[in-house]
């Protein structure tokens, strides 16, 4: 994707996501910020320090290889630089609340009339036809995601982070992707651009798929809660161990039978490993995991492990998401990351796939809100005066004690 020069008008996270998503493939990325305030994620963070800069660790975490362009987008000359960038652009993400953009003097139906190039992708929550507010729990409760992550006791319970706002991130940029693609065999006979509709719903739903396939399609509904196996089978589960927990999944015969060998192999009674097959071929998931808890305590879920990979049955150690990601970490791109007291050298998530082909160029550490003002501004045809003024009028902004260009490396 490089060449490719993408307008960034989001915020929070699922926007930003996408665009991220999009750096990560070559793209260059611009991100518009308002001139008098870091938007959310910037400013939430666990170090206060980089929170201070507006370098919070969620934003961190997606803003690497970002230009930064900070104004009023109320102000004429704003506007115009706006307009500017827009022309000459690939693509436009944005997740205002329908009829902002608009509001704003762009509405994307003119903008893709205007600019037979121009490929603008809006995420809303709940639609283009709904107003409604949407966060990620709010998408979790009316999604049924809630309901299918049920505990044993049946209360439908949120995921603890944000899955929607990243899932429609990614839906969003492989919307923008599929739309380049059709921008490129259309070469010849396009007369006007794209506009992508994505959604948090959408987005949900997508991933929902499993748990409404057998009402939506044959009418039958199959109970299911987060403490059940998807293949419904009782030997799955998630146990305390004698040091950590055990995740295990026994989704064919082939592996509950071998699961049941292993439990032989480490000496457990045989009428118990008899009475625990008899419970699992009823279909019995509180009585089969109350025998699997009682003999799953006698070792660490390590040594459990590696038994029961040998045997071929699909099991691991339940870890933490920072001890999963330190491995993948190290493949992942570095930015030297600006901090008070150090420069720190961090990694940045990558794009999730490998290729035969370099996918993601060198990426520049995430900016300031406004490190890229006075460049991006000159680059839309404003004079040197006109930008001036208007970091003098507050139109405009770039960071405090800034001098460099702001030009990306």
């Amino acid at each position: 994707m490089t060449g490719l020069r993408v307008i960034d008008w989001t915020h929070v996270l699922a926007g930003p996501f996408a665009g991220y998503q999009l750096g990560l493939l070559g793209a260059e990325v611009i991100r518009i910020e308002r001139a008098d305030g870091d938007d959310m994620i910037r400013v939430k963070g666990a170090d206060p320090e980089l929170a201070a800069l507006g370098l919070g660790e969620a934003f961190v975490a997606q803003g690497a290889g970002k230009r930064s362009l900070a104004i009023d987008a109320r102000d004429p000359r704003a506007v115009q630089a706006l307009a500017a960038l827009i022309a000459g652009a690939d693509v436009l993400l944005e997740n205002f609340r329908p009829g902002k953009l608009a509001a704003l003097g762009f509405d994307p139906q003119q903008l893709i009339e205007r600019h037979p190039r121009l490929v603008v992708c809006s995420i809303t929550g709940f639609g283009p036809a709904s107003n409604r507010r949407a966060y990620d729990h709010v998408m979790q409760a009316a999604s049924g995601l809630m309901v299918a992550n049920a505990g044993s006791d049946g209360m439908p319970q949120r995921i603890g982070f944000p899955l929607i706002d990243y899932a429609v991130g990614q839906q969003a940029a492989l919307a923008v992707m599929s739309a380049l693609y059709r921008r490129a065999s259309q070469a010849e006979s396009r007369v006007r651009g794209e506009w992508l509709q994505v959604s948090m719903m959408g987005a949900a739903l997508t991933l929902l798929t499993p748990t409404y396939a057998a009402p939506l399609i044959s009418g039958i509904e199959v109970p299911r809660s987060a403490s059940t196996a998807f293949s419904g089978n009782p030997l799955s589960g998630t146990f305390a161990t004698a040091e950590g927990q055990l995740a295990i999944v026994c989704n064919s015969v082939e592996q509950s039978k071998a699961l049941l060998a292993a439990l032989h192999e480490t000496g457990a009674e045989g009428a118990l490993v008899q009475e625990l097959h008899g419970a699992a071929e009823r279909r019995d998931v509180q009585h089969t995991h109350k025998l699997l808890a009682a003999m799953l305590i006698s070792r660490t879920a390590a040594d459990w492990e590696e038994l029961l990979l040998r045997h071929g049955v699909p099991a691991t150690s339940v870890i933490g998401p920072a001890q999963a990601a330190a491995e993948a970490a190290r493949h992942w791109p570095h930015v030297e990351l600006e901090h008070p007291k150090a420069t720190k050298r961090v990694p940045v998530p990558g794009i999730g796939f490998t290729s035969s082909e370099v996918l993601t160029p060198s990426l520049r550490a995430p900016v300031r809100r406004g490190a890229d003002t006075r460049v991006l501004l000159a680059q839309a045809g404003l004079d040197e005066s006109v930008i001036e003024a208007m970091l003098a009028d507050g139109a405009a902004s770039e960071p405090r004690g800034h001098s460099g260009p702001g030009i990306a490396t």
